[in-house]
Order: structure tokens, then C-alpha cells, then sequence
């Protein structure tokens, strides 16, 4: 099965090892010659306003968001949250596609990120969260809460879309892994576990 990750900048080779390390292929995804037969996508940490200007010159996005809204499992963290919120404070939606609001480095710049308990479905671990945003708002009622740090939402589900503000990828824990497995071996028909 093979997994695109978009590769304009930002935590995409440490999303490439966590789908190796699961036994799928990771492909980097540069242009739109890159987007042929993906089973997934996932949309990672980095600088989202950079991210919206190197699309400015190649207008991948909008072949992303029809793979979204095909059903493609997909997978969110920070900026690529951002990317995906339906309403950004401090920012333009850019590919809304989860019914959420968002706002940008909430937590402060770079020197205020931080590690924190995380509970991730039924797991409790710790995560980075680096610069990142923090959900605000529950757009729809379609959208369930997945993940919480303390008391603040910092994961959700949206029918094949689930939208992180922090970074699983950097732990590549035992939990995350069979996670992901499984969200993208879900297929179409994603479901929560």
C-alpha cells in the first residue's frame, strides 16, 4: 500500500519512517505526478503559511482535496491540521475538509513547545507538541473529539480525516504504530478503534 506524504517542508521524513516501520511505502508528494494510486494521505507538521506559498507555484492542493473528499484515509498533525481546518484564527482555511476551528501557534513560538501526557483513543502517552495550534471549536457535530491533553481537544475525527495538533510521528510508539495500521488498512470505510 502506498502512503503519500506531502513533501513541500516541514516533518515529512519522520512520517516516512513511521509508515515504513509498518511495512507500507511511503511516497513524497511534490507535484501531482505523485498522487496516482495513494491508499492514504497524510499531511504533516512544518510551517503551514510556507506550505500555502510553495503550492502557489504547482496547485497541488486541489488534487489533494478531491482524494480527500474520495474517502482516502487521512491523516493530520499541526500545519497540516491547519491546512485542513474549516475556520483558522490568525490565518485562511487553505483545504477544509475538517469542521473545525483552529488557531495558529497558540501555544506560543518555537521556545514554548513542549511535551505532554496525551490520551489518544484509550492510550495515554507523552507527544511533542512544536509551535502548534489548538482547536478552538467544534464545527459540526460530525466531528468527534480523539484525543485530549489535559483538558484542551487536541485530536478529532472526521468521517476519513483525523486531524492531530501534536506529533505521534516523533515517538513512533508501539500504540500510534498499530494505529495507523489500521486507519489506513481501514480503506474507504474509516472507522474509529
Amino acid at each position: 500500500m502506498k502512503v503519500g506524504i506531502l513533501s513541500f517542508q516541514g516533518s515529512f521524513l519522520d512520517h516516512s519512517k513511521s509508515v515504513e516501520l509498518i511495512g507500507l511505502t511511503p511516497i513524497f508528494i511534490k507535484n501531482e505526478s505523485q498522487i496516482d494510486d495513494l491508499d492514504a494521505l497524510i499531511f504533516p507538521g512544518g510551517e503551514s503559511t510556507a506550505m500555502r506559498k510553495i503550492n502557489n507555484y504547482n496547485g497541488l492542493f486541489n488534487q489533494l482535496d478531491n482524494l480527500i473528499k474520495s474517502g482516502i484515509p487521512t491523516l493530520s498533525t499541526c500545519a497540516g491540521t491547519i491546512l485542513l481546518a474549516s475556520e483558522v484564527i490568525g490565518g485562511n482555511p487553505t483545504i477544509p475538509n475538517i469542521d473545525i476551528q483552529i488557531t495558529r501557534n497558540a501555544y506560543g513560538r518555537q521556545t514554548e513547545s513542549f511535551e505532554g501526557s496525551v490520551s489518544f483513543y484509550s492510550n495515554e502517552d507523552i507527544y511533542c507538541f512544536i509551535r502548534a495550534p489548538k482547536i478552538t471549536g467544534l464545527l459540526s457535530d460530525n466531528v468527534e473529539v480523539i484525543s485530549k491533553h489535559n483538558s484542551e481537544i487536541v485530536g478529532v475525527q472526521q468521517d476519513n480525516i483525523v486531524a492531530l495538533t501534536f506529533h505521534p510521528e516523533l515517538n513512533n510508539d508501539g500504540y500510534y504504530l498499530d494505529w495507523l495500521h489500521n486507519f489506513i488498512k481501514e480503506g474507504k470505510n474509516v472507522r474509529s478503534f
